[in-house]
C-alpha cells in the first residue's frame, strides 16, 4: 500500500478520476468505500476530493479519528486525505499489528543485539510508530493551535491499579515521545485518578481512557479540572486532554441483563443503554465545562477535556452498522472509529446533529434501566475490568510474540 500513497496525495489537486484512485483492489475497503462519499470541491479553481468526513468535522464539529496503528505508518495518508482528524492506539492495536507484520522485525534485531530486554523492545517499537505519526498528524495539530492532530499511547495495562507507577510511566512516556501533540492514555480506575489529576498538573496531555459511567466520568471532569488548578503554568492553552467513554461494550452487557430479566418492559430496552447514557455523558459535559469555576480556568488560557466516543463498531448484528457514530454526531467531541465501523460510515453514513436530539427520551431509558434493577456503576466496574483484563492478555501476548521473534533462529529464517 505504501507504494501508492504519494498519487493519493498528488491527486487531491489534480483531475485524476476518483473512482480510479479510491476503488484499488489492493487497498483495504474501507479506502475503497470513500468513492462512494467523495465531493469534488471546484469554489476556489481547485479539484479537492471531500468526503462524509470532512463534513463530519466542517459541518458539525466533531472530529474523527482513526482507532488503528500498524506499519508503515504511512499508510494512514490516505486515512488522513479522507478527512481523519488523529490516531487512537492500545494494547490490542499493537498486538494486531507487530504479530502479524514483519515490518517491526529490524528494529527489534536491532535492539536485541544492543542487549535491550523484550519489554523495553515493545517501548522502543511503540515510540517509534507514536512518533511517526505524531510527524504525519503535525500540520492538523498545528493549523487549530492544538484542537486536533492527536496521537494516543497508553500506559501498561499493569499499571492500572498503581498510582504512583501510571504516574511514573505517563511522564516517561511524555518524554520519550517528546511531540507536543500525543495524549498520553491513562484509564480512569480508582487508583488512576490522583494520577490524572498530577499529570495534568504537570502539564501533560491525557486521554482518559475506560469509561464505561456517568458517575466515573463525572470523577474524571474533576480530575482534570482539579490538575489543570493545580498547575503552574501561567498560559494553559497547551494543556489539552479527552475523556474516551466506551459505547458499544455498554450494550453487549446492558442487552445480556436485560434479556435475563426478560419482560416485554426489559427487551424492550435492548439496543438503547449505550447511546442514551452517552446523550447524558454530553448533557454533564456541557454542565462541568460552564460556570465560575471554568470561567477562572478558561481565563488562563485552558481547553475543554473533549468527550471521545470509543468502541464504535456495532457487535450485535441486529444493529444497524453506521449506529453508534451515526447516533453520537454533536460538536466538541470526538469519535474514534475503528475499520469496520469506518468503512460503514463512508458507505452509507447520514449526517445529521443526534447527540442532543432526544435528550428527554435517553434520560428515561436510563431511569427505566435502572429501574428493573440494573445497577449503571456496577456495569462500569464490571466492563472495566473485563476490558483491562483483555489489553493485559494482549500486552503479555505481544510480549511473547516478540521473544519469539527475537530467537536467533528466527533472525535467520528472515
Amino acid at each position: 500500500m505504501a507504494s501508492v500513497i504519494p498519487s493519493i496525495i498528488t491527486c487531491l489537486h489534480t483531475k485524476t478520476s476518483h473512482d480510479a484512485l479510491f476503488t484499488r483492489p489492493n487497498w483495504p475497503l474501507s479506502l475503497r468505500c470513500l468513492r462512494a462519499r467523495i465531493r469534488m470541491d471546484n469554489s476556489n479553481g481547485t479539484r479537492i476530493q471531500t468526503t462524509i468526513l470532512h463534513d463530519l468535522y466542517q459541518k458539525h464539529r466533531q472530529s474523527p479519528y482513526y482507532d488503528n496503528l500498524c506499519r508503515p505508518v504511512s499508510d494512514l495518508l490516505p486515512f488522513i486525505a479522507s478527512g481523519i482528524r488523529g490516531v487512537t492506539t492500545n494494547p490490542a492495536i499493537f498486538e494486531r499489528a507487530i504479530s502479524s507484520s514483519n515490518a517491526y522485525n529490524q528494529q527489534l534485531r536491532e535492539l536485541v543485539e544492543a542487549g535491550k530486554d523484550i519489554e523495553s523492545a515493545y517501548w522502543e517499537l511503540v515510540v517509534k510508530d507514536i512518533q511517526d505519526t505524531c510527524k504525519l498528524l503535525e500540520p492538523i495539530y498545528n493549523e487549530k493551535d492544538g484542537v486536533d492532530g492527536y496521537v494516543s499511547v497508553a500506559v501498561s495495562p499493569k499499571l492500572a491499579n498503581d498510582t504512583e507507577g501510571t504516574t511514573e510511566a505517563a511522564k516517561w512516556l511524555h518524554k520519550v515521545v517528546g511531540c507536543p501533540n500525543v495524549y498520553i492514555k491513562i484509564p480512569a480506575t480508582d487508583e488512576s485518578i490522583s494520577s490524572i489529576k498530577e499529570v495534568i498538573s504537570l502539564g501533560i496531555s491525557v486521554n482518559v481512557t475506560l469509561i464505561f459511567s456517568l458517575p466515573r466520568y463525572e470523577t474524571v471532569i474533576n480530575a482534570y479540572l482539579d490538575g489543570l488548578e493545580a498547575c503552574g503554568m501561567t498560559d494553559l492553552s497547551k494543556v489539552t486532554s479527552a475523556a474516551a467513554f466506551y459505547i458499544s461494550r455498554v450494550d453487549t452487557t446492558v442487552d445480556k441483563k436485560l434479556e435475563q430479566i426478560g419482560t416485554a418492559e426489559a427487551l424492550d430496552l435492548r439496543g438503547k443503554a449505550a447511546v442514551a447514557q452517552a446523550v447524558l455523558a454530553y448533557q454533564l459535559y456541557q454542565k462541568m465545562f460552564s460556570g465560575p469555576r471554568w470561567e477562572r480556568l478558561e481565563k488562563r488560557g485552558a481547553k475543554k477535556q473533549r468527550l471521545m466516543w470509543a468502541s464504535t463498531n456495532v457487535k450485535d448484528p441486529a444493529y444497524p452498522d453506521t449506529f453508534y457514530v451515526g447516533s453520537l454526531i454533536g460538536p466538541d467531541t470526538i469519535s474514534t472509529i475503528p475499520d469496520q465501523a469506518l468503512q460503514a460510515f463512508l458507505d452509507h453514513g447520514i449526517l445529521t446533529r443526534t447527540i442532543d436530539a432526544k435528550v428527554s427520551e435517553a434520560q428515561g431509558i436510563y431511569n427505566a434501566i435502572e429501574k428493573l434493577g440494573i445497577d449503571w456503576s456496577s456495569v462500569g466496574s464490571q466492563l472495566e475490568h473485563e476490558v483491562l483484563d483483555a489489553f493485559t492478555k494482549s500486552f503479555d501476548n505481544v510480549l511473547e510474540c516478540l521473544q519469539r521473534k527475537a530467537k536467533p533462529s528466527e533472525f535467520i529464517s528472515q
